[in-house]
């Protein structure tokens, strides 16, 4: 197992990057952007259905918590000393917040991403333009050395859509502590910098 994640999975503390805010990133059909306050209702009506809550770590009940967390997320941007950025995926036909994702700095040089998307837009492809445009961000604004993702027990689409983007897998462990009081399955997938870099376009 790389050395990284020996280190991330002992507990190291996070590391802390100099960069105040990520450019946004156009993809085919999506505006992928640092969070903003006006996003909080276009969240709520996908962060709190049942389907896109079922495979993530953090389930936000109610559009309550989804406005606390915009909130949080706007109030850190500007910080130079983050480590976790949150984005949100604008549809571009709509102007419309339809998915989100972050990029956290786990260990110096090492990345997760994440990603989630409206269930009503599962299956058009999005997902895949959302982990893409994570992977630019990681590799080429915070020059990461690795990035990672965990996806959890039964989640096959984001398995699947690891492996387009390019991750490979790289451990499974069996209870993960996903959230306080709740612990499952989880799969590693991973890419160095070379194999980004290496890469057809």
């Amino acid at each position: 197992m790389a050395s990284w994640f020996n280190e991330f999975l002992s507990g190291r503390r996070p590391h802390m990057t100099t960069i105040t805010k990520l450019p946004a990133i156009e993809t085919p059909s999506l505006m992928l952007r640092e969070i903003e306050l006006r996003d909080a209702p276009a969240f709520s009506n996908f962060m709190t259905q049942d389907d896109y809550q079922r495979h993530i770590a953090v389930r936000l009940a109610s559009d309550g918590e989804v406005r606390a967390f915009v909130t949080r997320a706007v109030a850190r941007q500007g910080d130079d000393r983050r480590n976790c950025f949150h984005l949100a995926a604008e549809e571009k036909l709509s102007g419309e917040a339809i998915g989100d994702g972050f990029l956290v700095l786990q260990h110096p040089k090492t990345v997760e991403i994440g990603w989630g998307l409206h269930p009503a837009m599962w299956g058009m492809g999005l997902g895949t333009e959302i982990g893409h445009a994570l992977l630019g961000l990681a590799f080429e604004r915070l020059r990461a050395d690795s990035v990672w993702c965990k996806v959890m027990d039964g989640n096959q689409a984001s398995a699947r859509l690891a492996t387009r983007i390019g991750l490979r897998h790289l451990k499974t462990h069996p209870h993960y502590p996903a959230a306080p009081g709740r612990s499952c399955r989880v799969d590693f997938y991973a890419m160095d910098e070379s194999d980004y870099f290496d890469r057809a376009y």
